[in-house]
């Protein structure tokens, strides 16, 4: 057990298809929830300053929790891959929107620690953990829902 668990390690921490080989985490940039806040409550020009204020608060939570995360499996090569996944899928035209970063982020975390449980119960084989894993890394989430059907 203990062999098949270290070979599927491999597999996941060392794709075929990695993305980068280091990811820094991303520092809080005001004038990103800003500008994502602005433009999301201001209609006909008026700016509705308390959902404004409310935006700014949950992208400042948003922020926080994907920080925490990251924080707590930074020591884990795959937290890598998959912050910077869901911070390149939570990004356009340069504005981060830190809410969703951090949604993304949890759900891959919660995938990554759905598919450990899988292996150690034996409930998935090594050929149909690469299948998936070849499709749909890095979103762990998806790796077990693929692994599920």
């Amino acid at each position: 057990m203990k062999r098949f668990i270290i070979i599927l390690t491999f597999i996941f921490f060392y794709p075929i298809n990695s993305f980068s080989d280091q990811f820094n985490f991303p520092n809080f940039d005001i004038n990103h929830p800003n500008f994502l806040c602005k433009e999301k409550w201001t209609k006909r020009g008026v700016l509705d300053e308390n959902m404004y204020n409310y935006c700014m608060t949950i992208q400042e939570e948003g922020y926080e929790e994907a920080s925490a995360i990251y924080n707590e499996y930074k020591s884990q090569e795959w937290i890598d891959e998959v912050a910077k996944f869901s911070l390149e899928k939570w990004t356009k035209k340069g504005i981060t929107d830190y809410s969703m970063f951090a949604y993304a982020l949890n759900t891959q975390k919660e995938g990554f620690l759905d598919l450990m449980y899988e292996i150690e119960q034996k409930s998935v084989t090594r050929s149909s953990i690469q299948k998936c894993t070849n499709e749909w890394y890095p979103q762990y989430s998806m790796i077990v829902y693929c692994l599920k059907n």
